[in-house]
């Protein structure tokens, strides 16, 4: 199923610029039958929900353009105050999604069930990119994203639908070229967790193409090839299904026909997961963010595309939610990148779920930060640790301290990694329980406990204050939790239970 701009689902080019949307008639009658949906035909609930007395389901309206650009608690959305906005970001994804799901049930009741039917959906991972990041030139540099306005946040509900058999997805455009990953912008492990096919659209810009097609354009025959590898690879090693885009090279004949025995070759394999960390997004919490790109790129995007794929172990892409009811298999190391907003319920199972058999924790920023309220109380709840507040932005970043942890022992003195603009509420930790690692350095040059570790009767809690971890730390997280390290060489590495990729920007015998 294609729909929206470029066939793939979305408003992409109103919802990554600061022109907002959509104050159209159909759009008003739809969020106010949302409302009374999403409230129950509690009005009462609904009035106090939206601190809006005087509002009714009937005279409800999209927020205006300032509400939605900004954002009262900086980074987040404050629920008491900032409800309608959040609500109208909800019922935008709802209805994207229900979009989709209903075009694949037509599709299955039109022919009886015998076609497949998906979509170009879910785009978890690179929603931060905007039109600045693709040269779109329609507007004036934006500093927002497509996330809540681009209609891609309902892909918990996608997934979970029976009419749809696959999803699509291009090959990340945030880092193609060589040592780059291209993994796809789905949270994969989930994909095949519902038992839906994932495609990857592999339209690597190859050395052939016309120099004005940039998107980590090769730039000769050798990179093109490497690169093909490199996607082969991961696609082989996760059982995805993948298209190809033409190449007019007749030098790349024989790679193709490698991958069709290779191809082959890889379909007797076992290549049932077998990573040993979860990395676990949240689609609701992003619903609570500001619209700007700067979290989510360095935090989702950029973590993945840097750290994560180079830190020396395999890791398994998740929705929140399929580990908050159960669905995962057991893993060694967590790691909550966003687990921001948590209500009561899914709190609770989270806990549940953690709090066991010796599993190890990672919490990135704020995590539990907002329930019904924002507070650190909520995050000391969730990770167990104490937290201090600092209500002033700024750009913070991080230093070891502590090199003698198993987790830092074999870090160079010398690494920081920072956030890339300014970040607030920011958070530290003020507990005499817990070790401290490493230290966050904000406003007025304050610096204090943010990469800090404790210990439990059956779990054990990390926090990291500043978000995109460098794969030097990573990796000293993953071996301390039990995790197999393959390789700390830096290179890219897909691995199933009996295939193993490898790409190396640098070269050399491994």
């Amino acid at each position: 199923a294609n729909a929206g701009e470029t066939g793939e689902w979305t408003r992409f080019h109103s919802s990554g610029a600061a022109p907002c949307g959509d104050y159209s008639k159909p759009m008003r009658r739809f969020f106010r039958a949302w409302l009374r949906t999403h409230y129950k035909e509690d009005e009462g609930a609904f009035k106090k929900a939206w601190n809006k007395p005087d509002k009714t389901f009937d005279t409800a309206e999209v927020p205006s353009e300032q509400e939605q650009l900004e954002a009262k608690n900086h980074t987040f959305r404050d629920p008491s105050t900032e409800q309608n906005v959040i609500d109208y970001f909800r019922c935008l994804a709802d209805r994207c999604s229900e979009l989709v799901v209903d075009y694949c049930r037509t599709i299955k009741e039109a022919n009886g069930g015998m076609s497949l039917a998906g979509a170009f959906y879910g785009y978890t991972m690179t929603c931060a990119y905007n039109e600045v990041f693709y040269n779109q030139g329609r507007h004036a540099p934006t500093e927002y994203s497509h996330y809540q306005r681009g209609g891609h946040l309902g892909f918990d509900r996608v997934l979970n639908s029976p009419y749809v058999d696959f999803v699509v997805s291009p090959i990340s455009y945030g880092f193609r070229g060589m040592g780059g990953d291209g993994p796809s912008a789905f949270l994969s492990g989930s994909v095949k967790l519902h038992g839906k096919l994932l495609i990857i659209e592999n339209d690597t810009r190859l050395h052939d193409t016309p120099y004005h097609t940039r998107y980590g354009r090769a730039n000769n025959l050798a990179e093109s090839a490497a690169i093909l590898r490199r996607n082969f690879s991961h696609v082989a090693t996760h059982g995805f299904g993948a298209w190809i885009a033409p190449y007019g090279d007749s030098n790349l004949l024989s790679i193709s026909k490698q991958f069709n025995r290779l191809g082959q070759f890889a379909l007797q394999t076992d290549r049932k997961p077998c990573a040993e960390v979860a990395v676990l997004i949240d689609e609701e919490s992003l619903l609570y963010e500001s619209i700007g790109y700067n979290l989510s790129l360095d935090n989702l995007s950029h973590q993945t595309l840097q750290g994560l794929t180079r830190f020396g172990a395999t890791f398994d892409l998740c929705h929140l939610n399929d580990f908050i009811e159960g669905r995962m298999k057991p893993y060694k190391l967590y790691l909550f990148l966003n687990a921001f907003r948590l209500d009561d319920t899914r709190r609770k199972k989270i806990k549940r779920e953690l709090r066991r058999d010796g599993r190890t924790a990672v919490w990135v920023y704020a995590p539990g930060y907002i329930n019904n309220n924002s507070s650190i109380e909520n995050m000391t709840d969730l990770t167990g640790f104490r937290f201090e507040k600092n209500d002033l932005p700024w750009a913070p970043f991080m230093h070891i301290v502590n090199f003698n942890h198993p987790v830092t022992k074999d870090i160079l003195q010398d690494l920081f990694w920072d956030f890339n603009a300014a970040l607030g509420p920011l958070f530290c930790v003020q507990d005499s329980e817990a070790e401290t690692l490493g230290q966050v350095v904000y406003a007025q040059g304050s610096c204090v406990p943010g990469l800090c570790v404790k210990s439990f009767h059956e779990w054990t809690s990390i926090y990291c204050a500043v978000p995109n971890i460098p794969a030097p730390v990573l990796r000293g997280l993953a071996r301390f939790a039990g995790v197999h390290i393959y390789s700390d060489a830096g290179d890219v590495l897909h691995v199933s239970r009996q295939l193993l990729g490898v790409h190396t920007l640098s070269g050399g015998g491994r």
